[in-house]
């Protein structure tokens, strides 16, 4: 393996492969990380022009009780917890209407508890989508999915087609965490296995549904277990062609299990820097939105990130609160202004979007006022 190839291969859209992106991964030295960066915002570039995208929206975990253990979570609570929840259609109709103008997407998510059931979830969902017909519902991971299938005895496709009949849109790639079974059976053992991931996501893409696709990293991982991850995203996005964006979430270690084992002496956000650059010359053509953190990276690692592969901010956030319990110092809302600021400082042109990545063109023009 040699640069060389590397860059031929970005150069003609030839497909990395698995023993490539560990090599990318070991590069430490400064000049290696340079041509590496420099080489992912080219493809990026030639993909999305300069154009950044963000979104306005709002996350709704309509409960944090959960009966999991996954060792990198601190969102979770008992049923007994003075800060338990389970959210009422008041108390979301409360957040929505003190937002700052009309939201384009509702992430809905929560935690895995027999004190809440389905129908309720349900419920709640239809309740809101009554109310505001106008917002994206982006919701459900594989592993909500699964919970309430096991809770109700139906399969992976009724669960889907009655959470889409109450108003899900699209389904959360999250709860992938790494798809690789020995990394699974470490820090998440009671979640569903890297098969049925895909299995759920593949479902919700046979009935019209798109998803996003996530990695959680900076734990236990190596480099063989995440090229094994990108290889089973690429896999499927060939397969149905619905994933939107691909999504690299850095582990917050500070106040979790997890924390503790993990190697302190990583240069973290390098690291994240380079999930990103290596995620874009791997899913090429195939998934052009890569996205980066301002939760998990702060503003300034986030912005810098988009000059090494990435083409999404996400979005403004309103009640991130999973990063926060975990130890994330990054906030939980930022207004659009920042957004279309911040982007513009680089010589990037800030594009508002929806779910589905159609630009809001009104962007563009705010942002040369």
């Amino acid at each position: 393996m040699n640069w060389e190839t590397i860059e031929q291969k970005a150069k003609y859209s030839i497909d990395l492969t698995e023993e490539e992106v560990k090599w990318l991964f070991e590069f430490q030295n400064p000049s290696d990380l340079k041509r590496l960066y420099a080489l992912a915002n080219q493809v990026n570039e030639r993909l999305n022009g300069r154009a950044v995208s963000f979104i306005h929206n709002m996350n709704v975990n309509y409960t944090n009780i959960c009966e999991y253990h996954c060792t990198f979570c601190e969102f979770k609570k008992s049923p007994i917890s003075k800060d338990a929840y389970i959210l009422s259609f008041e108390d979301v109709k409360q957040r929505l209407n003190a937002s700052d103008g009309a939201l384009s997407e509702i992430t809905f998510q929560g935690g895995l508890s027999s004190k809440v059931k389905f129908q309720e979830v349900l419920d709640l969902l239809k309740q809101i989508r009554e109310a505001y017909p106008q917002i994206h519902f982006h919701a459900f991971s594989p592993e909500e999915i699964d919970y309430y299938a096991s809770q109700t005895g139906l399969s992976y496709f009724d669960i889907v087609t009655q959470a889409k009949e109450a108003g899900m849109n699209s389904m959360c790639g999250t709860a992938a965490e790494i798809l690789d079974d020995e990394v699974r059976k470490k820090i998440c053992w009671e979640k569903i296995s890297s098969d049925e991931w895909c299995e759920i996501i593949k479902t919700a893409h046979g009935m019209g549904l798109p998803s996003t696709a996530t990695i959680l990293f900076g734990h236990v991982e190596t480099s063989h277990h995440v090229a094994n991850h990108f290889k089973r995203i690429r896999d499927l996005q060939r397969e149905t062609g619905m994933i939107t964006e691909f999504i690299p979430l850095l582990f917050m270690p500070d106040k979790t299990k997890l924390g503790r084992v993990v190697d302190k002496s990583i240069d973290r956000i390098q690291y994240a820097f380079k999930m990103i650059a290596v995620a874009r010359l791997y899913f090429m053509n195939d998934i052009r939105n890569i996205q980066t953190s301002w939760v998990k990276l702060g503003w300034e690692n986030a912005i810098r990130s988009l000059s090494y592969g990435a083409n999404d901010m996400s979005g403004t956030l309103y009640h991130e609160n999973i990063t926060r319990e975990a130890g994330g110092e990054h906030g939980e809302y930022t207004p659009r202004e920042k957004f279309i600021v911040e982007i513009s400082k680089i010589g990037k042109t800030p594009v508002e979007r929806d779910t589905l990545y159609s630009y809001q063109k009104n962007t563009i023009a705010a942002a040369k006022t």
